[in-house]
């Protein structure tokens, strides 16, 4: 029986608790009542009218989300449509800009044409007049060796250096001159030609390469047919007039000279 806790004991901390809670109380009536919030009663009619009024607020913004759902949906039936308009008018207006771009092409290919032309004539009398100067200088050289063997032999030992000396400085002169000339016009050629590729580059302007391929009839026209063993049968040997692409399209055809058949 001695397990039993002291009475004593318990009523002293009871006496504690109360005199505890009796401290808290009295702190909590210092409080006033009219350092409360201020509230109102709710009744019946109270909450019925808050519910009218929420439920009219409810109406009003269903109202309101539809007549937006209903603005919504015609403003994409019109964007549909103007989105279909601009879709047919993209066509029409890509096709009238290609159509007034025609011209500018086609004298951007002449002009292309006709440099390629005016280079291939100037390495033509370029190789032709170096040719001719060589027959020439051989002419002045050999006239300067025959008026040197006329001299007396003295006279030739004398000037035998200075005569070969000078005949030879005279052909390499007239030979540098001659080509200075004619690479400083192709390196004038060299400039136009590279700004009018980057042009045609920027133009999606491209010129057909047909030498060594098959003749093809949906870019090129045979205007002549020869007989080449070398080749095969359908191979393209000549370019009489170059063809040109325009945006990966067919411009103007390529009149070429093909192997015929055997």
């Amino acid at each position: 029986m001695n397990d039993w806790p002291d009475h004593e004991q318990l009523l002293s901390r009871f006496r504690d608790w109360l005199t505890q809670t009796q401290a808290e109380c009295a702190s909590l009536d210092e409080y006033s009542v009219e350092d409360e919030l201020p509230h109102e009663k709710v009744g019946l009619y109270q909450l019925t009218e808050q519910l009218t009024a929420l439920r009219h607020d409810v109406k009003l913004l269903t109202k309101t989300s539809r007549g937006l759902e209903e603005r919504n949906e015609a403003t994409l039936l019109s964007m549909n449509a103007a989105i279909d308009q601009f879709r047919t008018v993209t066509p029409q207006q890509e096709a009238a800009a290609q159509e007034a771009a025609r011209p500018l092409v086609a004298a951007i290919i002449a002009l292309d044409e006709s440099l390629v032309r005016g280079r291939r004539v100037i390495e033509q009398a370029r190789r032709r007049i170096l040719e001719d100067w060589h027959v020439e200088l051989q002419e002045v050289r050999n006239r300067l060796d025959t008026l040197y063997r006329t001299q007396p032999w003295w006279r030739r030992a004398l000037i035998g250096p200075w005569h070969r000396a000078t005949r030879d400085v005279y052909a390499e002169h007239s030979l540098n001159t001659g080509r200075d000339i004619f690479d400083s016009l192709l390196e004038g050629y060299d400039l136009i030609q590279n700004r009018l590729q980057r042009t045609m580059q920027e133009q999606a302007i491209v010129r057909m390469q047909c030498v060594a391929k098959q003749a093809d009839p949906h870019c090129m026209t045979v205007v002549e047919v020869v007989n080449d063993p070398a080749h095969p049968p359908g191979a393209v040997v000549e370019e009489v007039r170059p063809g040109y692409y325009w945006n990966e399209n067919v411009f103007r055809f390529a009149e070429v000279k093909a192997v015929g058949q055997r």
